[in-house]
């Protein structure tokens, strides 16, 4: 038998193949699952810029993964999670095990994002979407690190990207800020 630390919450898959189906959310109140009005709002931009179907995808501080699993539920061929809570990880698991999610679609990773960034050899993923805890600082350095064309980064406040990365859009829901970054040589 197993046992995980999580809760139904309000927490949906908004569309795709996986519509309507609840997602387990931690108990921890480090962790922030996106709400659904920004969910909603990231997918229809990333869809009106870029689609989802066949892009791979990399959810860095996954939480609950509900934005790795809204993009698989709406086509998107593979996604990795990423975040250093096992408790998270293990929500993340779950979620994707209910849902029937071929594994062959995901990967799921326990490790920091440094450690993770820093060891990856794989392809560069068409979308990444970086949501730390709100007081974090260090957005040059992440994404200067992160191997992805696009980048959905949520927050609490404006980022202004490096040099060498283009701000294609921000927009604010109440204490949230999206800001989708490319890197100059993405071609978007």
């Amino acid at each position: 038998m197993r046992y995980i630390f999580a809760k139904f919450d309000s927490v949906r898959v908004l569309t795709g193949a996986n519509k309507s189906r609840k997602l387990l959310s931690s108990v921890s109140e480090a962790t922030r699952p996106t709400s659904s009005r920004v969910r909603k709002s990231i997918f229809d931009i990333l869809w009106s810029r870029v689609g989802i179907d066949e892009k791979s995808v990399l959810d860095l501080f996954a939480g609950t993964g509900s934005l790795g699993i809204e993009a698989l539920s709406r086509g998107a061929s593979k996604a990795w999670f990423v975040d250093q809570s096992r408790s998270a990880i293990k929500v993340v698991k779950e979620n994707l095990l209910r849902l029937g999610v071929d594994p062959m679609r995901y990967k799921v990773v326990t490790s920091t994002y440094n450690s993770f960034l820093d060891g990856y050899q794989g392809e560069r993923f068409d979308i990444a979407f970086l949501d730390p805890p709100y007081a974090f600082t260090n957005w040059d350095g992440l994404l200067e690190k992160v191997p992805a064309a696009i980048m959905v980064c949520e927050t609490g406040n404006p980022i202004q990207p490096p040099s060498g990365f283009e701000k294609l859009l921000e927009r604010k829901y109440g204490t949230t800020v999206v800001t989708l970054v490319s890197g100059s040589s993405s071609g978007i």
